[in-house]
């Protein structure tokens, strides 16, 4: 039963996650009020700052991310010790206070989770690999729709291809202008189809030989992949051994 408690109250805390900051320095604002009524503008200016802080921590509070109840510790620290001085005159003594909402605050939210932040999202790729998948999913589809077995095949292989370069996309510009002509052929042979022609007895050995060209960029960049992670591996070895291990 306890433990159960103990579950739903954090539960509840993490739902409600920083707003007890402001609530504890409300006070400061009815406090600036009267600074403001006798013409103290230090004594406002601290009290807002203060008040300010709190919302500050508060909204750092609510992204529940690793290392925000530290940084809001901090900003409460802050804020309290320019309350501390300029709004109550409290010279030196508002590090004290400082000190105590920092500490403070470490102790509020210690038992509540935090997660790291997401990962970055992936960069887009390049525009040359977007336009090559829509114009090879027509082609798939015009395939589709005759029962071409050979275009879809040739197709699928030069899809493999892109798919391949998306996550290199620094070989793109070398094998760009050999893509783009399968991508460009296949494309017009579809179109052609799907208005109707006649295939010609040449266009079966010309698709056996796309996808055998774009079978052999998939794997020539794989095996580059591989030669690179090789000489890799050798240096890194290498220098381990250096090292003496």
């Amino acid at each position: 039963m306890w433990p159960d408690f103990l579950a739903g109250w954090i539960r509840l805390r993490t739902q409600w996650r920083g707003f007890e900051l402001p609530l504890l320095a409300s006070p400061l604002l009815p406090a600036a009020f009267i600074g403001t009524l006798a013409g103290e503008q230090r004594i406002v200016v601290g009290c807002l700052l203060g008040f300010g802080a709190s919302l500050l921590a508060a909204r750092r509070l609510r992204r529940g991310r690793l290392g925000d109840a530290r940084f809001a510790a901090w900003i409460m620290a802050v804020g309290t010790g320019l309350a501390g001085f300029m709004g109550a005159g409290l010279g030196l003594f508002a590090l004290v206070l400082a000190a105590g909402a920092f500490f403070g605050t470490r102790h509020l939210f210690a038992a509540l989770p935090e997660h790291l932040p997401p990962p970055p999202s992936p960069p887009p790729p390049p525009a040359a690999i977007v336009q090559a998948r829509a114009r090879l999913a027509r082609v798939m589809a015009v395939a589709d729709a005759r029962g071409d077995a050979r275009l879809r095949i040739a197709a699928s292989a030069v899809q493999d291809a892109v798919e391949e370069l998306a996550g290199r996309p620094d070989r793109l510009a070398a094998v760009q202008p050999f893509l783009s002509m399968q991508v460009d052929g296949l494309e017009r042979i579809a179109a052609r189809l799907a208005n109707g022609a006649t295939p010609p007895p040449e266009l079966t050995p010309l698709l056996d030989g796309f996808t055998t060209a774009a079978r052999a960029l998939h794997e020539r960049i794989r095996r580059d992949e591989s030669a690179a992670l090789a000489l890799h591996v050798q240096h890194l070895t290498e220098r381990l051994r250096a090292a003496g291990y």
